[in-house]
C-alpha cells in the first residue's frame, strides 16, 4: 500500500524549497506567489488560471484566488529572480555546455483581445500557414544528463510599440545565454540561423556555434567565392562513422574544409555530411578540428538539436501553453517565464540520482509502457501531477501566519 501522505510531503517540499530559492529577497506577498504558481503549474499541468485555482485548493472563493493570481502577472517581475533562477540552475549545467538557440510559436486563431497580438508562421501545419499569434524566443542549455533546461524565454510580437526586429530578440537570446554561463559554449542553432550579424555577433562575444547552412550560403574558398551548394557537391566524404539520427542510427561520411564567411572574412570549418538524407547536410563551425573525432563530435553535436524541439513540444502539451487565457503582453511573458522555472524543476527531479525517493515515486506514479525513454519529462511531470492529486489541502499551511502584536491596551507603569 503506498503512503500518499508521505509522498505528497516529500514532493510539497520540493517545490516549496525550489519556490522559496527562486524568490530569496524578495518580500512575502511575491514569495507566496510564486510558490503558489509554481506548486499550481506542477499539480495542474496547466496554464490555466482557473486550473492552478483549483490546484490550490484555497479556502476562499475561487474568483478571488483567480484575481489574486492574475493581478501579480501584471506586474514587473524583478531581475533578481532569474539571478536566483540561474543560481539554481548553474550546478546542473557542465563547464562547456552545449546551448540550443531556437524560436517557436504561439497560436492563438480566435483570439481578438491579446496585447499586440501579430502574425507568425504556423510550423505545425502542412502548408506553414500564417496564423495569429506570438513568436518566443528561447535558449536552452543541455545539462550533464542532456536534457534542456532554458537559459532566457521570451513571448514577443512584431506589433510591439518597441519592436524592431527578430534579431534583436536573438541578439537578447545569446546575451543572456551568455552571462548565465559566463564563459565559452557552443550554440547550435537551425538554418533559420543562418545571417552573417548573427555569425559576426557569436565571433565579438567570443563563444563557439554550429550552425546549418542554407543551399544558398556564400563561402570564400581558395581566393573565390562559392556557394555552399557547389563546394558540397564537389567533394565526397572522407571519413565513415555511425550517427544517430530520427530514433535510429545511420551509417554516413563527413569530410571538412577550411573557408571563410561574411564580407569581414572570417575563418570557418565547413562540415558536410552524406547519407542522412537525400541532400547531404552542410554545417558551419568555428570550433577547431584536429581528426576525424571532432568532425564527428560536431556532428553529433548538432544532432542534439531536437532536444529543444521536445522542449517546445512538451511545453505546449503537457501545460496546454498556447491555452493560456491572460491577454497582457507582461502577463503573458510572465506566465511564460514562470513554466519555465516549473520546466527547469522537472529537470532537476529528473537530474537526481537513482536513490531519490521522489524521481523514482514520479517514474511508479507514472506508469509509463516504456521504462526506457529519450525524454523523460513527460514522466517526472505526470507523476508528479499523479502524487500531488492526492493532496487533500494546497500549500497555505506550510506559510506560518506573521506574528500580530497584542492588540490590547497596554498601561506602562513609570516610576
Amino acid at each position: 500500500m503506498n503512503n500518499f501522505t508521505t509522498e505528497t510531503y516529500i514532493a510539497k517540499r520540493e517545490i516549496l524549497t525550489y519556490a522559496d530559492k527562486l524568490s530569496t529577497g524578495q518580500q512575502r506577498p511575491l514569495r507566496k506567489f510564486i510558490a503558489d504558481m509554481e506548486y499550481g503549474l506542477i499539480a495542474s499541468g496547466s496554464v490555466l488560471l482557473s486550473s492552478i485555482a483549483d490546484a490550490l485548493k484555497e479556502d476562499i472563493h475561487k474568483d478571488n484566488t483567480i484575481e489574486r493570481l492574475s493581478e501579480n502577472l501584471k506586474k514587473v517581475m524583478p531581475k533578481e529572480i532569474r539571478k536566483n533562477y540561474i543560481n539554481a540552475i548553474r550546478s546542473e549545467i557542465p563547464k562547456d555546455p552545449i546551448i540550443l538557440l531556437d524560436d517557436s510559436e504561439v497560436i492563438k486563431p480566435k483570439g481578438k483581445k491579446f496585447e499586440s497580438l501579430g502574425y507568425v508562421r504556423d510550423g505545425s501545419s502542412e502548408n506553414g500557414s500564417w496564423e495569429k499569434g506570438y513568436w518566443i524566443a528561447e535558449a536552452v542549455a543541455l545539462s550533464k544528463d542532456k536534457h534542456p533546461i532554458s537559459l532566457h524565454s521570451t513571448v514577443f510580437s512584431q506589433y510591439e510599440k518597441d519592436f524592431k526586429s527578430v534579431n534583436t530578440h536573438t541578439f537578447r537570446a545569446i546575451n543572456a545565454a551568455c552571462a548565465a554561463i559566463d564563459g565559452i559554449g557552443t550554440f547550435v542553432c537551425d538554418r533559420g540561423y543562418d545571417s552573417n550579424n548573427i555569425f559576426n555577433y557569436f565571433y565579438d562575444k567570443n563563444q563557439y556555434f554550429i550552425t546549418r547552412l542554407k543551399e544558398n550560403r556564400k563561402l570564400f574558398f581558395k581566393g573565390k567565392w562559392y556557394s555552399a551548394k557547389t563546394l558540397c557537391r564537389a567533394r565526397k566524404g572522407k571519413f565513415k562513422t555511425t550517427l544517430k539520427f530520427r530514433s535510429g542510427e545511420k551509417e554516413c561520411y563527413v569530410s571538412f574544409i577550411n573557408v571563410q564567411i561574411t564580407a569581414g572574412k572570417r575563418p570557418l570549418r565547413l562540415v558536410l555530411v552524406y547519407g542522412l538524407g537525400e541532400t547531404p547536410m552542410m554545417l558551419a563551425t568555428n570550433k577547431p578540428i584536429l581528426g576525424k573525432d571532432d568532425v564527428v563530435e560536431i556532428c553529433r553535436t548538432y544532432l542534439c538539436r531536437w532536444r529543444i524541439e521536445e522542449y517546445f513540444r512538451f511545453k505546449k502539451q503537457h501545460f496546454d501553453f498556447e491555452n493560456f487565457r491572460v491577454r497582457n503582453l507582461r502577463s503573458i511573458n510572465n506566465l511564460n517565464t514562470l513554466v519555465t522555472y516549473a520546466i527547469s524543476f522537472i529537470g532537476r527531479v529528473m537530474g537526481k540520482g537513482p536513490g531519490s525517493k521522489l524521481k523514482t515515486t514520479c517514474h511508479e506514479r507514472a506508469r509509463p509502457l516504456r521504462k526506457k525513454v529519450l525524454f523523460y519529462y513527460y514522466q517526472i511531470a505526470k507523476g508528479l501531477a499523479c502524487i500531488l492529486a492526492n493532496a487533500r489541502s494546497g500549500i497555505r499551511d506550510w506559510y506560518k501566519p506573521l506574528r500580530v502584536r497584542n492588540p490590547q491596551l497596554c498601561l506602562k507603569l513609570t516610576c
